[in-house]
């Protein structure tokens, strides 16, 4: 029972915050492939939310479901995700190492320092760390282990298309049970104008 208040309550607050949920299937990634799970898929992709009516007699009867959430415009969502805080430190020390003193590279460094802090926090159950953001045109979708040619954004992926499994959901991989976790759970915020870093890295 509490498992699925926990579930229930999450995503009305991911709702609140203007997000796109829907069901996926228990301790997987995958999306129902037919019944109604399939039908709140296509429609979170159209941006159109469950009712809390919907919500609660799903994830009720469905107590071991996960839930995922629509990247992109329809879901207003892009997020950021590095695989360890170390990835986050190493690229704060190379735009050190560019310099400072450039107004970009300042706010680029100042950004990273407080994104602790400042907009939603995940950890996943392999220890990755996501930063949540309302949909930016500036994170564009990258995934590091299909494109390894751009060293500077090793261990790190964008999401800004598709979707991702979201807290309160487990994962079961290789006999093991994790869980994504809410580190911080304040809304996705603006990913800021100013930093076009990914996006003129990944457009050259």
């Amino acid at each position: 029972m509490e498992n699925e208040l926990e579930m229930i309550q999450t995503l009305f607050e991911y709702q609140n915050f203007g997000l796109a949920p829907f069901p996926i299937m228990p301790f997987s990634k995958e999306i129902h492939k037919g019944n109604k799970g399939k039908i709140f898929f296509d429609n979170a992709q159209s941006g159109i939310q469950m009712s809390e009516e919907e919500i609660y007699d799903w994830f009720g009867e469905k107590k071991l479901d996960n839930c995922g959430l629509i990247c992109g415009e329809e879901g207003n969502l892009s997020v950021l995700e590095f695989e360890s805080d170390t990835v986050i430190i190493r690229l704060m020390s190379l735009i050190e190492k560019e310099s400072l003193d450039k107004i970009s590279n300042l706010i680029f460094y100042n950004f990273l320092e407080n994104l602790y802090s400042s907009t939603t926090f995940i950890r996943t159950p392999d220890k990755k760390i996501q930063f949540w953001f309302k949909f930016s045109k500036n994170l564009p979708s990258f995934l590091w282990n299909n494109n390894k040619s751009i060293k500077i954004l090793e261990g790190i992926n964008i999401y800004s298309s598709g979707y991702i499994v979201a807290p309160p959901s487990f994962i079961r991989k290789n006999n093991l049970i994790g869980q994504y976790e809410i580190e911080e759970g304040k809304p996705p915020v603006e990913f800021p104008n100013e930093i076009t870093f990914f996006k003129k890295l990944l457009s050259e």
